[in-house]
């Protein structure tokens, strides 16, 4: 691959990192990812991920957690070294686009890089802590060396596969199962249109490096605590797909809903010149047809690459937002094809409509660096210092909600959550499975967070542990609450 144009490096990087440590950390999800790597960090365990110093949190596998980790211990305990790891991976998935964009878009191969990196969902994840970033850069890294591997002589095509199962495996080590998602595609692609070749796709040392890559993590945490592996399997397999359990917008109606606007607005403004570019929306259907009678071989591994993956997110019945952002580079690619051969869209106009879009999404990523949000760890932290004298302090426990773990790096104390009296179900995932009294046994120096409407209820239960008494010594308002702050005096 010949080297990539200044002016895309320049075009990636300002994308990637204009305003990243401007905003605060934003709950509840951007505040879980911190705190758990924070941990890590602090503790010196990278094997096992924790939201409070002690119970083990499992929801996904460590890659995002190391990488935040890394990132804090070389640059310091900010919002740009939390947000780096997705900054950098947007940059990655740039560059492997355009490698791309030269074996399936080879008019014009910088064309897709700049429809993908000037689209609003890829810029907008970018500026999120996420294992979503990271996803894309390693499952666009195995599609990239598998095109590779089907492009190239026989005698190069071992490696590009040994690359490619690499590659797989650090999707899986991402963000399990789904992160396979497009091997599914790309193995249906080969089974159907080029069959003779599949067999070469899965090299013994391919194999093996994919296995050590994805299963050893899992396989250390699975020996240690066997019931993990119906963890894995039930709860975060099983319950995703196919249950309601995660409460994840799992009504019938509900991917049409998440999804469909995402991949509408998410790929502006380049969707509209797409199907200008194809004659509209009727052209562009009877385009896409031909190609596939034609068995345009391209353009049915973008298609198998696309809708495989998206029929798999509508049938699960967990869905969020950017759950579907991996989907945006194969679409990329496929919106990129007509425009490169569309007489219109010269250089110029190409340059004027970039350069525009690209003004626009830098006011947008600075708006949103300057919103103020009732969820901003940065802003709780600030109210809570007000209030409370925090030297005194080892640990901040939310009783009875949802806890904001962002505040690990804002405060530098422990963050845990409580239930008030026996443990629930609404919030197991997120709060320790110990009661207030328990909480309260181990004598820890600490301040307990509540709602203002469940204040009696805590009062009654201080109360109860053995006659001690609470004081309240502070409020804030976050996530549309009034929360009271109190102490308890021995």
């Amino acid at each position: 691959m010949t080297r990539p144009p200044a002016w895309l490096f320049v075009l990636l990087i300002a994308i990637a990192f204009a305003f990243q440590g401007t905003r605060g950390i934003w709950e509840p999800d951007e505040g879980r990812y911190a705190a758990a790597a924070l941990n890590m960090l602090d503790s010196g365990d990278w094997l096992v991920p924790t939201l409070d110093g002690e119970r083990p949190h499992l929801t996904k596998p460590p890659i995002t957690y190391w990488a935040i980790a890394a990132s804090v211990g070389l640059l310091g305990r900010n919002e740009w070294a939390v947000r780096l790891p997705g900054a950098l991976a947007f940059v990655g998935t740039g560059l492997l686009l355009l490698g791309l964009g030269r074996r399936l878009c080879n008019a014009k191969p910088w064309l897709p890089v700049v429809v993908w990196s000037l689209s609003l969902a890829p810029v907008t994840a970018a500026n999120i802590v996420s294992t979503d970033a990271l996803l894309v850069l390693f499952e666009t890294a195995a599609m990239f060396a598998f095109v590779e591997w089907w492009t190239r002589d026989a005698s190069e095509r071992r490696r590009w596969a040994v690359a490619m199962w690499i590659a797989w495996g650090l999707a899986f080590m991402t963000k399990g199962p789904p992160g396979l998602l497009p091997l599914g595609a790309m193995i249906a692609f080969l089974a159907i249109h080029d069959r003779s070749r599949l067999r070469g796709l899965f090299p013994v040392a391919g194999l093996v490096a994919f296995s050590v890559v994805a299963f050893t993590w899992f396989a250390i945490i699975v020996a240690r605590d066997p019931d993990r592996l119906g963890y894995f399997l039930g709860y975060e397999v099983y319950g995703r797909v196919f249950t309601s359990v995660h409460r994840r917008n799992a009504e019938w109606y509900g991917a049409f809903e998440i999804y469909l606007p995402v991949l509408l607005v998410g790929a502006l403004p380049w969707l509209g010149f797409a199907l200008a570019a194809a004659g509209g929306p009727l052209g562009a259907w009877r385009g896409l047809r031909e190609r596939v009678r034609s068995r345009d071989a391209a353009m049915l591994l973008l298609l198998y690459w696309f809708l495989l993956p998206l029929a798999v997110f509508f049938l699960a019945r967990s869905r969020l937002y950017l759950y579907i952002l991996p989907l945006f580079v194969p679409l990329a690619l496929l919106l990129a094809r007509p425009l490169a051969t569309w007489g219109w869209l010269d250089f110029r106009r190409t340059r004027w409509i970039a350069g525009t879009t690209f003004a626009a999404l830098l006011v947008a990523k600075a708006a949103l660096a300057h919103f103020s949000h009732d969820r901003d760890g940065r802003a709780m932290a600030d109210a809570i210092r007000q209030v409370v004298d925090l030297r005194e302090v080892e640990e901040i426990a939310f009783v009875g909600m949802k806890p904001f773990y962002g505040l690990r790096l804002y405060l530098d104390r422990m963050i845990e959550g409580v239930f008030i009296t026996e443990p629930g179900i609404e919030h197991s995932k997120f709060l320790a499975a110990e009661t207030l009294c328990d909480e309260l046994a181990e004598r820890e120096r600490n301040i307990f967070v509540v709602k203002r409407s469940r204040s009696e209820s805590f009062l009654a239960a201080v109360a109860s542990c053995g006659g001690l008494a609470a004081v309240e010594v502070g409020e804030f308002f976050a996530d549309d609450n009034e929360l009271a702050i109190y102490s308890v005096r021995r």
